[in-house]
């Protein structure tokens, strides 16, 4: 029974967590959502995924339940990443 009611609780932990995770949305969706600013990251070592990971990292530590990128770049033959996204409400 105990261990019933620890997995029951790890699950809902979780859930809760991932309700607080921004979520990534398009130009169209960002529509009905009320901007809050922009974040932007820098030297971002590895791929795409990366770069759009941290800056949904940084959407969350500002409060936002939604992000948009609105540019991500690598210089040349480079695999460190830039990027900016707006956040939302």
């Amino acid at each position: 029974m105990k261990l019933s009611a620890m997995i029951a609780a790890a699950v809902l932990a979780a859930a809760s967590f991932s309700t607080l995770a921004a979520t990534q949305v398009s130009n169209e969706q960002s529509q009905n959502l009320q901007q809050m600013g922009t974040v932007s990251v820098t030297g971002v070592q590895g791929s795409l995924d990366d770069a759009t990971a941290r800056l949904a990292k940084k959407a969350e530590e500002m409060g936002a339940s939604h992000y948009r990128v609105i540019r991500a770049d690598t210089p040349g033959d480079s695999s460190l990443w830039s990027g900016n996204a707006e956040i939302y409400r």
